[in-house]
Formats: C-alpha cells, structure tokens, sequence
C-alpha cells in the first residue's frame, strides 16, 4: 500500500489522510492478446468489510461483459475463485459478478478474493461511430471506453471492481446505455501488464517497472487511493509531458495527431492549473490525457489520474481532413470533407479545449469527489459542464466564458429541445431519461445551467468558495446530492433560497420559464448552420450523402432522421 501512496502528493496525502482506511487493496497480472484481441489475467483483491452486516457474498462489476460492451456472442468468463484457502462459487450475469463466500465475513473482518478474467476487446465503430452519433445523438458499444481499432487498445475498467454495498444491499443495477458507471469506493492497485514488444501503455498511477521477455513487454503500475484503473495500449503512441507543480502532465497521442495532441497537453496544463487554484490540490503526482478511438456520440471520458479524449477531435484542433469511411468515399468525399473542416476549424476546433478542460475536471468531480454516476448523473456532469465554463472564464477571460456556456451548453439544450426531448427532472437516475438526447440536455444543459443560476444568487466569491469547502471535506469519500447543497447552504448568506432555487431547477420542470425564453434557439442555430455551410455550398449532395450513410449504418432498414448535415446533435464529453 505505501508503494500505491506514493503516487500522492504532498497536500494529496493531508487529503487522503484518515478517509480510506481498509480500502480493497487490488493485485493484477494481465496481458493484451491483439491476435484475438483479448485482455486476460489473475486478480487478488483483500477486501474488509466496511459494512455493519454481516457478508455472504462480494459483487464485482466486470464492465467489459456488459451487454452494450461485449462482441456479439462472445462473453467474458470468470474461473478458479477461491477465498482465502477455500473455493468459491461464482455467478457472472452480464455485468454483475457474485462471489459467494464459503462463510460469513463479520464487519471489520478481511477476506482475499482471487480468480482468473478473460474479456474480448470489441471494435469500436471510431470516425464511423463518430460520424453516427453526432446524427442521431445515441451511444454505441459503451463508448468504445473498452475497445479497439488499429491503432489502439481503450482498456477502461478492464478488471473486476468491488461494487458498493450500500444498506445491506450490493449493487443490482447493469450498465446503462448511455452515461457512465463510477459509482466505486477508493482503493489501491497494483497492476501489471504484458504487451507486444513494441507497445506503449499510459495508465493509471505511477510506472514502477518493465521488462522485455520472448518479444513482449510488461509495465507495471502502483496507484491509491483511486476509484478505478484504466490503461492504454499503442504501438503508434507519441508522447509529450509538461509539469504543473508536483504533477507531470503526459500527453499520448498518435503521430499524425501531433498538433492536436500537443494542443491537448497545453489544455491540460491550463486546466490543471485553474483548478488546483479555484478548487483544491490535484491529490496525484501523474495525470494523462490520451487520444482515444471512442465511438458514439462520446467527446472523452475520465478515470483516474488518466482522461481519454475522442480521437476525432485531434484532427478537428487544426481544422484537418478527417478520415471518412469507405461509404463515403464515393459519394462526394471531398465536399464532406471540406464542410467537416469547416466545421472543425471554427466550432469544433475550439471543442477540444473545453473537452480536456471537462474531462481534467472530472478529477475533481466524480473521481477525488466520488458520486453514483447511475442514480444522480448531475452530481459531477452538471457541475463539471458548468466548471469547464469557469475554466474559459479563469483563463480567457468573460467573454470566452459566454461563448462556451452558449455553444456548449446552451445550444445543445435548445437542439434538444428542437428535436423533441423536452424538460425534465435533472436529478434522475440515467435510465428514466427516454433517450441520451434527452438525458444531454437535461443533466448536461439544464443542470449547468442551474449552477450558473446558483452562482449569479450567491455571487462567485461564496460560490467558488462551497465548491473548495465541498472538495475538501468529500475528497475519497462517496457523499450524496444532498451533501454537495449543503456545502452552498452553509456559504450562503440566504439557504433558504439556494434550497428554493435547488428544489426549482433540480427537482422540478421549470425549464419553458427559467432556461427556453432566454435562449437565442433556433436563430443560433441558423447562424450556424449558414456559417458552417457558405452560399456556394450546395447542401443538396450532403443531404442524399447523409441518407446513404445512414442505410449503410443500418442495413435493415428503419425510419432515415430527418436532421441533415451539419447536426446539431452534440458530442458528449462523458
């Protein structure tokens, strides 16, 4: 365990100090088979019960055999789990791993779980994917967190974690199909990992060794406390690293992603920066940020210590071609293209910033601050989408701050709204949402906006200072909604009106009155769409394009939406 705390800082270690007692301690050998593109490999866990019950049973969430994640008709198996000395049943239901203990684990007793993992690593649809979800505004195959194309292995949550047992009861619930999972306790990892030879691997935590053996490279990782592990694993993987105080800052990204991938570590650097001022200390020593092959409508995701940003947007930073699929090549390319680059250079191109500023905020928000992304997703969306405001606020000025907000958030609320998804509650479990446009535009939009609405009330001073006084007092810990009110409740010179505005916006549909009459709606979205796509453009070709690509997407047929090149569904930075 002292060897996964050296990857904390100095002020990380006063944060950690106390908070993370009896943590699960995890020991990890795995390996990379790209021949057929598997991950396998033996896990130890020593966990305590932290629970006043007695335990029968341990759940693990294996993410990779969830049904939106695994290949078709392929799934991940689990064997030879023992308990201590003795042999343990297991059952594996799509994401969910029960381990029934040979006997009775008493509160504050120690048991160590062991068993071996196989996974298979999916294709992820990439700059299809990418192409798809900004269409229709829905995932595909997890977000390709745990996937593959040609160039590299996304291996988020790659091993079984510990769920949270809460009440008595262990987590029932599987993976949704939009969102994200975190909803874990902070622990520590050590994590070893065997690659081909000539293989990179960017993970979570500190490199404590590698070694070269019959062609094959292992790297291996220490890190604690973090909620989870993540790696990444590339043939093709560049590098460049900066140093924000007692952090190194590494960016990975491909060769011909190398302008964007020194975009992204300057844009890490300055985030990194504004936040360990405006919030609190990055507890970690170590933070990477990678180019990614995600698929869907998904911009980034964050795990900890490491953020993966869509690979998409790496070509977009400069205003570059992006590669189209073979279906497209045939069909008018290089008018797509010209209009993609158009579109990446102006609007998209300053996407990448906020993203990386989005996702480097997560470290604050859903991973040091830990919350059920499942039940009360605008925990650390809301407030991570409006923080990132407050980053272009911090770092370039008032008026970069009323950009953003209204291209990243007020926009995509009233494209949702134009396209159907209407109001709802913001605190709500990800599966009440009818659709991820919906779910965007509520959690994403509607919930940012409500701190936006939070901060004009209390005024930036005691605002800012809740949001340091909440990361102080939560950081490794799991605290609920209402926990992050009361931190504005106790700055606030009137509680009452925070709780009234909370219970306004959060809980209830206000949204025609409070968010819909101050939104320039459809009058942006003209502008943008005529800036976007210049007189002596002819959109016409784009359109028939855009219906053959969809037929492509979906050989058996289905109703083609309406929505035409360029759409206006946005990219989630998850």
């Amino acid at each position: 365990m002292s060897v996964c705390e050296e990857y904390l800082t100095a002020e990380g270690r006063k944060l950690a100090g106390g908070r993370v007692k009896a943590a699960s301690i995890y020991s990890v050998k795995a390996r990379l088979d790209t021949s057929e593109n598997s991950v396998s490999g033996k896990e130890a866990v020593l966990f305590t019960n932290r629970t006043p019950d007695t335990l029968k049973k341990i759940v693990f969430r294996v993410y990779a055999n969830s049904p939106g994640v695994r290949p078709k008709g392929v799934e991940a198996t689990v064997t030879g789990a023992r308990v201590g000395g003795s042999q343990a049943r297991t059952t594996l239901d799509n994401s969910l791993l029960t381990v029934t203990l040979p006997k009775p684990l008493a509160p504050r007793s120690e048991a160590v779980v062991a068993f071996s993992f196989k996974e298979y690593v999916p294709e992820t649809e990439g700059v299809t994917g990418d192409l798809k979800g900004l269409i229709t505004g829905e995932a595909a195959g997890g977000y390709g967190i745990f996937g593959r194309d040609k160039d590299i292995f996304n291996l988020g949550y790659f091993m079984p974690l510990v769920t949270t047992c809460r009440g008595g009861a262990w987590e029932a619930r599987e993976v949704p199909p939009f969102g994200d999972i975190s909803d874990f306790d902070s622990a520590y990892f050590n994590v070893s990992l065997d690659v081909p030879g000539n293989f990179q691997v960017a993970a979570t935590g500190l490199e404590t060794g590698s070694g070269k053996s019959g062609g094959r490279r292992t790297f291996s990782f220490a890190a604690g406390p973090v909620r989870d592990f993540a790696a990444q694993a590339s043939a093709a993987y560049r590098s460049s690293t900066r140093r924000v105080g007692p952090t190194e800052i590494v960016s990975y990204y491909l060769l011909d992603s190398s302008d964007g991938g020194k975009k992204a570590l300057e844009y890490c650097a300055n985030a990194l920066g504004q936040f360990n001022e405006h919030f609190g200390p990055y507890p970690y020593k170590r933070l990477n940020v990678c180019e990614a092959s995600l698929g869907g409508s998904a911009a980034g995701m964050e795990f900890a210590g490491q953020v993966l940003i869509a690979r998409m947007l790496y070509g977009m930073a400069g205003g570059v071609s992006v590669p189209l699929p073979d279906s497209l090549k045939d069909r008018g390319g290089d008018q797509l293209n010209d209009l993609l680059k158009n579109l990446t250079g102006g609007i998209m191109g300053e996407a990448l910033e906020f993203v990386v500023a989005h996702e480097v905020c997560h470290q604050w928000w859903g991973i040091v601050v830990g919350s059920d992304s499942i039940a009360h997703p605008w925990q650390d969306e809301s407030l991570t989408n409006y923080s990132s405001v407050l980053y272009f606020r911090w770092q370039h000025g008032e008026d970069a701050a009323k950009k953003q907000l209204e291209m990243q958030i007020t926009l995509p609320y009233s494209a949702g709204s134009l396209l159907g998804s209407g109001d709802g509650v913001v605190d709500a479990p990800v599966d009440s949402f009818k659709s991820e446009r919906q779910f965007t535009a509520i959690v994403y939009s509607k919930g940012a906006l409500f701190f936006q609405a939070l901060e004009k009330q209390m005024g930036e001073e005691a605002f800012e200072k809740s949001l340091g006084a909440y990361y102080q007092k939560y950081a490794f810990l799991n605290p609920a909604p209402d926990d992050l009110m009361q931190a504005f409740k106790d700055n606030a010179s009137d509680p009452a009106a925070v709780a009234a505005l909370h219970q306004r916006w959060v809980r209830e549909k206000h949204a025609g009155e409070d968010i819909a009459s101050s939104l320039p709606g459809g009058s942006l979205l003209e502008d943008l769409l005529k800036g976007l796509a210049p007189d002596e453009m002819d959109l016409g070709p784009l359109e028939d394009m855009y219906r053959d690509f969809w037929n492509d997407l979906n050989p058996d047929g289905g109703q083609v939406p309406e929505s035409p090149f360029p759409s206006t569904s946005p990219v989630i930075p998850i």
